[in-house]
């Protein structure tokens, strides 16, 4: 694949979650929690073995937080933790007579929980905390080793947070972000526990972010399972993430020559997880760099991994139909003049894949198609992007 270095060449010519388990979904006793909904299998899988309950109206209010209190019942409830016997755990905010007594001493008394003063039994749980208690109770052990764009490695949860990621319990808020003092909702909370709870809700693929420089990321991958080896994938994005991280360096340096807006010169690149599973990875970066003039530039670029043989895909590897490319050029076109036709800007007629055949992402439901500016069109028209189902390919 081309090198960063060369991909700028090339750009310069021409002048940027949820992951899923594997188990279907079947609709759920709530009303609120369809079977299309992302926690369905879950919070299903929960409920059948009484470990979620829902509330009064009869819904299970899944976008509602989750308090302390209530994560500690659920817990316990989740591992059939004994409740009898249990020490008080002495915190001035828990009575005996609180209704979640019993299950927050029994959750403290098992060390999920800190002993304290006060136990503050109604705040919201944050991500931060879930990931404590979360690793703690179901024993997760191994540790992938990230760079969150908003926790430092000193933040206290970041032995919590390493070991609920590296057995597929999260991959983060977003690619990149972990957002420790986010609140967890009832949904998240589901497929948290259902994840701690059986292997078989897990992500398969664990990704998490690594940090080569200001603003450029790139990620790393575990497999939950231990099944796969992922050395040469892992070596591969280090390597990208070095060559990214001298390009921001050389337009540093560069911006020293332009001493009337060389403090606007910058180069930026982040990416999404678009899938993430045993069959394919799929990463898209997004690139932002300005090297002066009238506007920046803003582009995409992907890589298509196929895991089971271990090699970088391009669109003709994906496809199984001999006719593929004519069906896509098609597709794709009375897209574009459509959007045209709806103001999104100027479509050039696109005659071939020849040029394009790595621009593509893979999602669990089908593949983008993206052209940068320039490209198909004008620099105003921005990006182009055309989803397409599987079966229009193989």
């Amino acid at each position: 694949m081309l090198g960063w270095k060369k991909w700028l060449a090339s750009l310069a010519g021409v002048l940027c979650v949820f992951s899923f388990s594997s188990l279907p979904a079947k609709a759920t006793a709530y009303p609120d929690v369809p079977a299309s909904h992302w926690s369905a299998k879950e919070v299903t899988y929960l409920s059948e073995r009484g470990v979620l309950k829902g509330g009064t109206n009869g819904r299970f209010n899944k976008d509602a937080p989750v308090t302390r209190a209530q994560a500690a019942a659920i817990l316990v409830r989740a591992k059939e933790l004994s409740m009898a016997n249990v020490p008080d755990p002495g915190f001035q905010d828990v009575p005996k007579s609180h209704p979640f007594y019993k299950e927050i001493a029994a959750a403290v008394h098992a060390g999920w929980f800190s002993t304290a003063q006060s136990f503050n039994p109604d705040g919201q749980l944050t991500r931060a905390e879930m990931a404590k208690i979360t690793a703690n109770a179901f024993d997760l052990q191994g540790t992938a080793s990230a760079d969150w764009e908003d926790m430092g490695k000193a933040h206290w949860s970041t032995p919590f947070v390493e070991r609920i990621v590296a057995n597929g319990v999260t991959s983060g808020y977003t690619a990149t972000k972990y957002r420790p003092a986010g609140v967890v909702t009832r949904a998240q909370f589901a497929v948290f526990i259902a994840r701690g709870l059986d292997p078989a809700y897990r992500l398969t693929v664990a990704v998490y972010p690594k940090k080569a420089a200001e603003d450029i990321f790139y990620p790393q991958f575990r497999d939950t399972s231990g099944q796969k080896d992922f050395q040469y994938l892992n070596e591969y994005y280090v390597n990208e993430g070095e060559e990214m991280a001298d390009t921001k360096k050389e337009l540093t340096e560069l911006a020293k020559e332009d001493p009337e807006r060389g403090h606007l010169y910058t180069y930026e690149a982040s990416y999404r997880v678009a899938r993430a599973d045993r069959s394919y990875i799929s990463i898209v970066f997004d690139h932002y760099y300005y090297t002066g003039g009238a506007h920046g530039y803003t582009s995409l670029s992907s890589q298509n991994y196929d895991v089971r043989n271990a090699f970088f895909m391009l669109l003709g590897d994906l496809a199984t139909k001999a006719d593929y490319e004519r069906k896509v050029i098609d597709r794709i076109n009375t897209q574009g003049a459509y959007l045209q036709k709806q103001g999104r800007g100027d479509w050039s007629h696109l005659y071939s894949l020849g040029g394009y055949q790595r621009q593509f992402y893979m999602t669990n439901d089908g593949f983008v198609v993206y052209f940068n500016p320039y490209q198909q069109g004008s620099y105003a028209a921005g990006i182009w992007e055309f989803k397409l189902p599987y079966s229009l390919i193989r």
